[in-house]
């Protein structure tokens, strides 16, 4: 193009180049200078080697040869086109060009799409940049290594969120303790320079780290995808139209640990006003409505007086009654079941294997018995949905339906038709792993093992071993306030020990007894 405008004698030339920017997209940084450059009236040609090169977009290369040229008196030159805007011509035929551009930008937007698509089908990674704590292997770009001084990071975020600590806490102290963020530590890696604040980590980074499925090993693809190949927004995509591959790289954190994380996870802790978390958060629901209970605090409050409530009773709504119990109590009753039954399994592990394994084997059955039965009951509510699709269809062809009501029909049997199919699965996924049961028997009998003699009760032994805490209506009807409390621990639910310090009562945790006060 330079020896264009020289031979046709252009004068003042100025390039405008964005490598690396897709013609489909007009938001590149050269191209937008060139746009202000018109608009100041600074640019009298425009000289392009192909209409291409304008842009693959034929709406918006339009705009700019048919409005934006024109309008700031701009002379517009395509060479291997011929076309000139200064010349005038019988049949134009730059329209059609520009719409053949865009159907070979179309063209190659799908093929790459089915590349990609093949390829994440296979199993293999779609990012091209691993996550932080692995790299990729030298010889193999497809293959993950794990970059052990990263993975340490992970591996510590893990640790302390299993510990109690929320993304903003695990955060600060990140920063406090100058761990370099995973931006910086690559810059570091590659030999640059580190950016001003190296170490200020931000809640969502931490937040996207304790989500990812890659650390233990896994493989999610098709994550995100893009509404249409013009567009580079990404959205996010449903569950069920993702792909996950297990075990496909070697895992940086242990399985029973990410999942544990998830589960707090759901129940997200936030420091209340007066900046207190408590370690029950999220573990303590009511046994009438199943609602959870709040952490109630002040900072006038004793520690004795902080207390768990219902926090339906707490709404005002009337719908549950009072379900209250001391902060200080729970910890106590928790913490004392918790060491009798550390005692129980580690002088007595293979006698309550057997009878877990009885007793899940019982439920697995029961479970898998009428999944069975509810799955054909599914699938034949999945086939009634079709035919209903084609009859609501066929009514509204005649004239019998509607066109708004067999819109809002057909979009409530579309959704009730994805639940159902969803519903198939999970209970497919059911009746197939048998295994899961002995799997997470064996993990919680790993974290029984850490714990030979614990001092106090801590949110890492909570979350290795407890599912959840509920806790029962106070019962005065003795003269006595008595509170049953029962503690579900993770992968066997119930553990009948009996407690000489606590009533049992039905072979659960047993009562909170306190005296009423007398005048």
């Amino acid at each position: 193009m330079n020896e264009y405008a020289r031979k046709h004698r252009f004068k003042n030339l100025q390039f405008f180049v964005d490598d690396g920017y897709s013609g489909t997209s007009f938001d590149r940084p050269d191209f937008r200078r060139m746009e202000q450059m018109i608009e100041n009236k600074e640019i009298g040609t425009v000289i392009v080697k192909d209409m291409s090169r304008l842009g693959r977009n034929y709406l918006q290369v339009g705009m700019y040869t048919d409005i934006v040229f024109p309008e700031n008196d701009v002379r517009f030159i395509a060479i291997n086109d011929n076309v000139d805007s200064a010349v005038q011509t019988e049949f134009d035929m730059t329209p059609i060009r520009n719409f053949c551009n865009e159907l070979y930008a179309r063209d190659t937007a799908k093929k790459i799409k089915s590349t990609l698509k093949m390829k994440g089908e296979s199993g293999k990674h779609l990012t091209t940049i691993p996550p932080f704590g692995y790299e990729k292997d030298k010889e193999d770009k497809d293959k993950w290594l794990i970059d052990e001084e990263a993975a340490k990071t992970v591996r510590y975020i893990f640790e302390l969120c299993a510990g109690g600590l929320g993304p903003t806490q695990i955060a600060k102290r990140l920063q406090n303790e100058k761990v370099l963020t995973p931006t910086a530590y690559n810059l570091q890696k590659s030999g640059k320079l580190l950016p001003p604040n190296p170490f200020k980590w931000a809640q969502k980074t931490v937040a996207a780290i304790l989500e990812r499925v890659e650390y233990i090993g896994h493989t999610e693809n098709f994550k995100t995808s893009s509404k249409n190949y013009r567009s580079k927004k990404r959205v996010w995509n449903d569950k069920e139209n993702r792909k996950l591959f297990e075990d496909t790289h070697p895992a940086i954190v242990d399985k029973y640990i990410f999942n544990t994380v998830q589960e707090i996870r759901k129940h997200k802790r936030r420091p209340i006003a007066t900046g207190k978390i408590s370690i029950f958060a999220g573990k303590v629901f009511c046994a009438d409505c199943g609602a959870k209970l709040h952490y109630n605090t002040s900072n006038y409050h004793e520690e004795r007086q902080d207390c768990f409530v219902c926090s339906n009773y707490r709404s005002n709504t009337g719908s549950c009654t009072i379900h209250y119990i001391r902060a200080v109590t729970l910890n106590r009753l928790v913490f004392k079941h918790i060491q009798g039954v550390l005692s129980y399994i580690q002088q007595f592990e293979a006698s309550f294997v057997k009878k877990e394994r009885e007793k899940a084997d019982m439920q697995h059955r029961m479970s898998v018995d009428k999944a069975k039965v509810d799955i054909v009951t599914l699938k034949r509510r999945d086939e009634d949905l079709d035919t209903l699709f084609k009859r609501i269809y066929e009514d509204m062809v005649s004239g019998r339906l509607s066109a708004e009501r067999f819109d809002k029909l057909s979009t409530e049997y579309e959704e009730e038709q994805r639940q159902v199919k969803q519903t198939i699965v999970e209970l497919q996924t059911l009746i197939d792993n048998g295994e899961q049961n002995e799997v997470d028997l064996q993990e919680f009998l790993r974290n029984v093992r850490k714990y030979t003699d614990p001092k106090e009760l801590t949110a890492e032994i909570l979350n290795d071993l407890v599912d959840k805490i509920v806790i029962h209506a106070p019962d005065k009807s003795s003269g006595h306030r008595k509170q049953k409390i029962e503690i579900y621990y993770k992968a066997v639910g119930i553990i009948n020990i009996a407690d000489e310090d606590c009533v049992a009562l039905d072979g659960r945790l047993g009562m909170q007894n306190r005296k009423k006060k007398t005048a």
